[in-house]
């Protein structure tokens, strides 16, 4: 065959050329970025909010990438059935002496709490580049003194995870009922519900050029018994319905570094008419990460532009949220961190409609050995509130948290973690002052990587 110029006939006996196939494949591969990125664009159209989330005090912890823990648990699972690998999963978590103290009103009993939990969690590769997970990992919570705050919870979740060679896709869905602290205003442990899913998804463009598209919902409810335990009853308060989207681009020009500038949209739906704060809002978003041998950056920020929904009692919120850590690695297993986190959550009061909250703080990790690693931690704060109206007095406490862990490995799927945390809260007027001790341990018998 023979060439003879762009416009030339590149059709021989029906079958197309070297050439013309050449020019097709990079057709069909520009028709798929296009694509790709008009789907993006229409996700973050109809998409929604998750940014009232509180962060338990200690600081942001250090992640593996999806893919390689993904790998990782693959290669760790026990036990075949046929083309499905599955790794039990037992856990003694959360073995706590919990003391509360408010000063005024009825007292908080002290008390002890344990969690204990057995299940599994089973892999499915379809194909070599994608790989199903399923969990059904149930738990029961118990309590000493308070019968009626035992329950069973557990967290059944089903993930798909796609690696393919210029496409990322995950996709996530399911329940996730546990006991944690919901809100520092009320520093009590319960039981909460959240159900929903989440997608995520990257293509890439060029060779350091991403975009990318993710898509979250949820609906949070407190399983807290309003009854038996008055302290919580205005958690239920804090039910909703919660939807976020975002879209945008990634520059990965060398591996140190990695920016990422995008657009959020954001929904918050309660389904509650009294004190209802519906809210709904598009914020630009950045994320910066550099990755050195010693040294670690990570920030991400969103510029938050929220308005009320539909008639609801939300105040309008405009100010910058988001976090930022710097950790350092020493040469003598010593790392040290310094993190930044700003947030807004729901206030339970029907005198305010939110606060921010503000935390800065530092984290010391050292490793004992192959087999222990030690933290401790200590970060400083203030919670503003917002009033709905402005005769309402206003309000602004202090926040003081600090503890430490040990986690000891002492054997394939078996750890050790010992913990401790206390937090105070002052607002500075009379009454206005409550706190939160918690020590404990956790033993993870089969299957968990790290104490949570």
């Amino acid at each position: 065959m023979s060439y003879h110029g762009a416009n030339s006939n590149e059709l021989d006996n029906g079958a197309l050329t070297e050439r013309g196939r050449a020019r097709l494949g990079e057709i069909m591969r520009l028709k798929i970025r296009v694509s790709m990125t008009l789907i993006l664009c229409l996700l973050a159209i109809s998409g929604r909010a998750q940014v009232f989330q509180y962060t338990p005090p200690g600081g942001p912890q250090e992640q593996e990438p999806r893919k390689e823990a993904l790998e990782r648990e693959v290669r760790d699972a026990r036990y075949h059935l046929g083309p499905v690998r599955i790794a039990p999963w037992a856990t003694v978590r959360d073995v706590s002496y919990v003391r509360n103290l408010f000063t005024t009103g009825e007292s908080p009993p002290n008390d002890v709490t344990a969690t204990a939990g057995a299940g599994f969690r089973a892999y499915l590769h379809n194909g070599s580049k994608a790989t199903w997970k399923a969990q059904v990992l149930p738990e029961y919570v118990w309590w000493s003194q308070q019968s009626d705050r035992r329950k069973l919870n557990g967290r059944y979740l089903l993930d798909f995870y796609g690696f393919f060679n210029r496409l990322t896709l995950e996709a996530h869905g399911g329940r996730e009922q546990q006991q944690e602290i919901i809100t520092p205003e009320v520093p009590v442990p319960v039981s909460s519900r959240r159900d929903g899913g989440a997608l995520f998804t990257e293509v890439e463009a060029t060779q350091t050029l991403f975009a990318f598209g993710r898509y979250a919902f949820a609906r949070q409810e407190s399983l807290a018994d309003t009854l038996a335990d008055p302290r919580t009853g205005g958690l239920e308060l804090l039910d909703r319905n919660e939807r976020t989207a975002a879209v945008g681009l990634s520059w990965r020009p060398r591996r140190p570094w990695s920016l990422s500038l995008g657009v959020e949209q954001t929904r918050e739906d309660f389904d509650r008419d009294v004190l209802d704060r519906s809210s709904s809002g598009t914020s630009p978003i950045v994320e910066v990460h550099f990755q050195g041998r010693r040294l670690d950056f990570r920030t991400d920020l969103a510029a938050r532009s929220l308005e009320a929904r539909q008639g609801s009692l939300f105040v309008p919120f405009d100010d910058v949220t988001g976090n930022a850590v710097a950790t350092l690695r020493g040469r003598n297993r010593l790392s040290s961190s310094v993190y930044a986190n700003r947030n807004i959550l729901y206030s339970v009061s029907t005198s305010y409609a939110y606060f921010t909250d503000d935390k800065l703080g530092g984290a010391l990790a050292l490793a004992l050995g192959r087999r222990a690693q030690a933290r401790l931690f200590a970060e400083t704060g203030t919670h503003d509130f917002t009033p709905f109206t402005a005769g309402t007095t206003p309000l602004r406490e202090d926040v003081l948290s600090y503890g430490s862990s040990v986690l000891f490995r002492l054997g394939p799927g078996l750890e050790l973690g010992l913990q401790a945390l206390h937090t105070e809260l002052d607002s500075g007027g009379p009454g206005g002052r409550r706190s939160y001790t918690s020590v404990g341990t956790t033993i993870n018998l089969l299957g968990e990587y790290g104490t949570r």
